[in-house]
């Protein structure tokens, strides 16, 4: 199957949220206010001084940017005008389902028959592509 969680059982354990403290929040929005991205370097001073993880930080940084981003689009969308906003409207349907043509399949490699799902297996990648070989 596709789904590397189920052979992998630490994998499939859900993580629970991290709280962190209202000094530690503080602190992270007042480094976000004056900076948006952090280097590595300083990623790494700010979790070390929160007593946080780097990737906590990280992941920390990301959440608040798409927020201030949702936050933005939002005002952006109750400050434009109703008229230039697409509007819902009731169209009549001029065909039936049944009536449709069904997309057919292209007639390329007509030999080698499509199963999508034989996407998961890869045979090509092998220990042998380092090699040269194609197997």
């Amino acid at each position: 199957s596709c789904n590397f969680e189920e052979n992998n059982p630490k994998s499939s354990k859900k993580r629970s949220r991290a709280a962190f403290s209202h000094a530690q929040v503080y602190e992270l929005e007042r480094r976000f206010n004056l900076q948006r991205y952090l280097s590595g370097p300083e990623r790494a001073d700010l979790a070390g001084a929160l007593k946080l993880t780097e990737t906590q930080v990280k992941i920390w940084f990301q959440n608040r940017r798409y927020k201030t981003k949702r936050r933005q689009m939002a005002a952006e969308l109750a400050t434009t005008p109703t008229t230039t906003l697409a509007k819902r409207v009731a169209v009549k349907r001029q065909y039936n389902a049944e009536e449709l043509p069904s997309p057919s399949v292209p007639p390329l490699y007509q030999s080698f028959p499509y199963y999508p799902y034989m996407f998961c297996f890869q045979p090509w990648i092998s220990g042998n592509t380092l090699s040269g070989g194609l197997y």
